[in-house]
């Protein structure tokens, strides 16, 4: 499985006079992707799009080193990460920007990331693009564990000097990247490498503007950088949420793929996917790693009813597994899909969902009417999705021993879903990505303008 694409990714053609945007994301999962995807569709016509990948910046295997020891972390200890992700929504600013050492409740996970990555290890022979970060990861394993006595003086300032330096050879690589493309504008679905960026700005290594694009329904302390000055949210309720006074906040949606636009009927999409018309269907999805799916759908089919279940596992081999069991056992109740380009026909052709409330998720739902029942939250930025979902009255997170009775209650209801299903309707947009290329183009020109007024 290829998660990596190259350092940056080329237009097909290049058009003189037209304007240069570099879009910044991350492929751990497919959220951040899809959204940079997007708002490439809406610029295709009229810019030259170029795209880096976080994880092209590393060496490819202790890329795969890193993202599977995050796997490892939000699955199999979710509080974990939940506290490391929440704790002050500043400790990973605390950890890169100041001299003293990291809050004594971050050791714990600290020293839990280091052992998990010292046992996955790199699974490349040596050599390679960017071939001395394997000699870094096996560094940053024996370093980040902390001994509690020993958080003072040259120890912390020893540990926190690589962590720095780390972070520092990063962003070499990504100005690197940065000069050979020449952007007139940068844009970030990721808050990581739009840190990156903004640092760059603040050093004078960068004048062009950056847009930061919130793929999810909160806004984590590690976007608010200075040197970034515009900030697209996933929805009206979350303006304010920056703070800082330079900054522009644009209620635009989180982008979505052109077919969102106009969402097709219910009839027609259930028609395209061969689905009956008078059943209820529920499309059971975990994002791009396909979490929890498998779980969720044998919950879904332990009484025999009419419902219909489309269970969508992504790239997790294991749930597919279990699906294709599954499927024999319920062929008339059980669809299986790996994924789909067309994730708007589904969505359309379901009465509601259930499922990882990952952000991209989330906004597919609400784009196209659906409530999201979600079965599992990995916390962090989910925990903003899920608060949403409960505070807007579209969903909210449901444990396993009510998923079965909950979703058969609210089927039953054709009122109440109905009601869900206009609300999510409201909420929903379904023009972020088109409302973000507007905004991008309309900041090149200013600067352009800018320029020629310059004697």
């Amino acid at each position: 499985m290829q998660w990596l694409p190259d350092t940056f990714r080329e237009p097909e053609a290049e058009h003189a006079g037209r304007p240069h945007v570099l879009l910044l994301t991350s492929g751990l999962g497919l959220g951040h992707v899809r959204a940079a995807q997007a708002i490439e569709a809406a610029l295709r016509d009229r810019a030259d799009v170029f795209t880096v990948d976080l994880w092209s910046l590393m060496n490819a295997s202790v890329a795969r080193a890193v993202q599977a020891t995050y796997l490892s972390l939000v699955q199999n200890y979710p509080q974990l990460y939940e506290r490391l992700y929440h704790l002050d929504e500043r400790t990973w600013r605390l950890v890169l920007e100041k001299e003293t050492g990291p809050p004594p409740d971050v050791l714990q996970v600290l020293e839990l990331i280091s052992g998990i990555a010292a046992n996955i290890g790199t699974d490349e022979p040596r050599g390679g693009r960017y071939g001395s970060d394997k000699l870094l990861l096996s560094l940053l394993c024996a370093a980040l564990p902390y001994d509690g006595d020993s958080l003072a003086g040259n120890g912390v300032r020893a540990r926190l000097a690589l962590m720095k330096w780390v972070w520092l050879r990063l962003i070499r690589r990504l100005d690197a990247a940065i000069r050979k493309i020449s952007p007139q504008l940068i844009i970030s679905t990721q808050m990581v490498p739009a840190a990156m960026a903004a640092r760059l700005k603040r050093r004078g290594k960068l004048r062009v503007p950056i847009i930061g694009v919130m793929t999810d329904f909160g806004v984590h302390d590690f976007w608010k950088q200075r040197g970034m000055e515009h900030y697209c949210l996933a929805h009206e309720s979350n303006l304010g949420s920056i703070g800082m006074p330079e900054a522009r906040e644009y209620a635009t949606g989180v982008p979505l793929m052109p077919d969102f636009s106009t969402p097709m009927p219910q009839g027609e999409a259930r028609r395209r996917l061969g689905l009956p018309l008078n059943a209820s269907v529920v499309l059971v999805l975990g994002g791009g790693l396909g979490l929890s799916v498998d779980g969720a759908t044998a919950l879904l089919l332990q009484r025999r009813t009419r419902m219909h279940v489309i269970a969508m596992p992504g790239r997790n081999q294991a749930a597919r597994s279990e699906l294709a069991r599954l499927e024999q056992a319920h062929r008339l109740n059980l669809s299986v899909c790996d994924w789909t380009d067309r994730m708007d026909i589904y969505l359309r052709a379901a009465d509601l969902v259930v499922g990882k409330p990952g952000g991209i998720t989330v906004a597919e739902s609400l784009a196209c009417g659906r409530p999201l029942l979600a079965s599992r939250s990995l916390g962090g930025q989910e925990g903003f999705n899920v608060d949403f979902l409960q505070r807007h009255g579209v969903g909210g997170l449901i444990a396993d021993d009510v998923l079965l009775d909950r979703v058969h209650a609210l089927l039953s209801d054709h009122e109440r879903l109905n009601l869900m299903q206009s609300r999510a309707w409201r909420l929903g947009h379904r023009d972020g990505a088109s409302q973000i290329a507007a905004l991008a183009l309309e900041l090149v020109m200013q600067r352009q303008s800018l320029a020629w007024q310059t004697p």
